[in-house]
């Protein structure tokens, strides 16, 4: 049976090569301690590096969909809320005038079409809202012009009042091109019969007609307001819905994306502990081996 002699040298480059890798692996240890996180390279596990880079792309997404969706319900809240201004106080207020049967003497009638002209400039205020420097129903157009004309300026009419844009605005909900909500409400179809309704109604103070037909305008208008109030408190609903589920698919992909990325600091502490046993070993060994003659390291 042949016996194989080891060198001095091949054991010296065994126990160098072995504390290289060794320190190698402190070091990583060290730096999975000091980050959390188990894979600081993509070649320690290509596998899990290439599940982390999917769940990133997924939780960036899901924080684009995320913003949407509370931009979006910001803006559509408020719009709930405008409305419910108009409805709810200018043009309820309207109707309680319009329906007046009291209103009766020359100074009523120029006190009542007075108060008519405020009610016009409210809701023109209204119709010219603004949240974050974006017009409410002017397009949500960023610092630009009231879309509303001035009701007390010359030749104002209703008709003509606005000017704003009439793009339509909707946030993306979802990776699919259909995946959008509306979030835009253009002015001109939604306030046009109020203001119009005003208009006639303060007409009819001015000049002394019946008030019937501006009492039924009203109630029409109102009736216009309430619809498109409806419809935006179901595109409130449905971003409602998608960010509960933005929420909950991100809380699922944060997990998936800690479960293959980040470390057990108890085990990456024993593993260093282990190491670093082992490296002052080597060393030890290796100092013993330069002091040690071929004769006391090859015995036959």
């Amino acid at each position: 049976m042949p016996i194989t002699r080891v060198s001095d040298a091949q054991r010296f480059d065994f126990l160098t090569d072995h504390a290289n890798e060794l320190a190698v692996s402190i070091s990583d240890l060290n730096q999975q301690i000091a980050t959390g996180k188990r894979l600081t390279r993509p070649d320690q596990d290509p596998l899990g590096s290439a599940q982390v880079v999917r769940a990133q792309s997924s939780l960036a997404a899901l924080g684009q969909y995320d913003e949407s969706t509370r931009f979006g319900q910001d803006v559509l809240g408020a719009q709930h809320d405008a409305l419910g201004q108009a409805i709810d106080e200018t043009m309820a207020r309207a109707k309680e005038l319009a329906a007046d049967s009291s209103i009766l003497t020359p100074d009523a009638r120029s006190a009542a079409s007075h108060e008519v002209d405020s009610l016009l400039q409210s809701l023109t205020a209204i119709g010219n809202s603004e949240l974050a420097g974006r017009r409410l129903f002017g397009g949500l157009a960023l610092d630009g012009p009231a879309p509303f004309a001035d009701p007390l300026a010359p030749g104002y009419t209703a008709a003509t009042a606005y000017s704003g844009s009439a793009a339509q605005v909707s946030v993306k909900i979802g990776s699919g091109s259909s995946e959008r909500v509306q979030i835009s409400t253009s002015g001109d179809q939604i306030f046009t019969s109020s203001l119009q309704a005003l208009t006639d109604l303060k007409a009819a103070f001015d000049n002394d007609t019946p008030r019937a037909p501006s009492l039924d305008a009203v109630e029409s208008a109102i009736g216009d307001l309430e619809s498109e109030r409806a419809r935006v408190d179901v595109r409130a609903s449905q971003l409602k819905q998608r960010g509960d589920q933005v929420a909950a698919l991100t809380v699922t992909e944060t997990a998936a994306r800690s479960h293959v990325q980040d470390a057990d600091l108890v085990a990456v502490i024993s593993r260093l502990s282990q190491a670093q046993t082992a490296l002052q070993a080597l060393l030890a060994a290796g100092a013993q081996l330069s002091q040690t003659n071929l004769t006391d390291l090859l015995q036959i």
